[in-house]
């Protein structure tokens, strides 16, 4: 086998030594590239996130209309339902008011001839 002159890539100065600082500056290079890719990956990984819960947003938001839209609607209905049987209850309310207000007249007739009859055979 030959001899190459193979360089070092921790030999940052290319003085074909490796010196301490040296491999920690190498060491701190290869560090912050991964740091690097990892941040680039993360700010992807964000952006698609950031998309995902913009359409999750929106057929939420788009759901919550069409829910609200039939509980109106539906609100709607009670509340016209809820006036026709107050409408007939005040109604029925008159006629049994009329009805009573009648028995007490057909009543106090009543009472006033028994009265007028008890007095004349008095």
């Amino acid at each position: 086998m030959s001899e190459e002159n193979v360089k070092n890539p921790m030999d940052l100065n290319g003085d074909g030594k490796v010196t301490l600082d040296e491999r920690v500056k190498y060491a701190a290079g290869k560090a912050n590239e991964k740091i690097d890719a990892a941040m680039g990956k993360l700010k992807e990984e964000a952006i698609e996130t950031a998309g995902k819960a913009k359409e999750v947003y929106a057929k939420a938001a788009d759901k919550a209309k069409d829910v609200y839209g039939k509980a109106a609607e539906k609100a709607k209905d009670v509340y016209a339902d809820a006036k026709e049987g107050a409408t007939k209850a005040a109604s029925k309310a008159k006629e049994v008011y009329a009805e009573a207000k009648e028995d007490v007249a057909e009543a106090a007739e009543k009472a006033k001839a028994l009265l007028d009859k008890n007095k004349k055979e008095a």
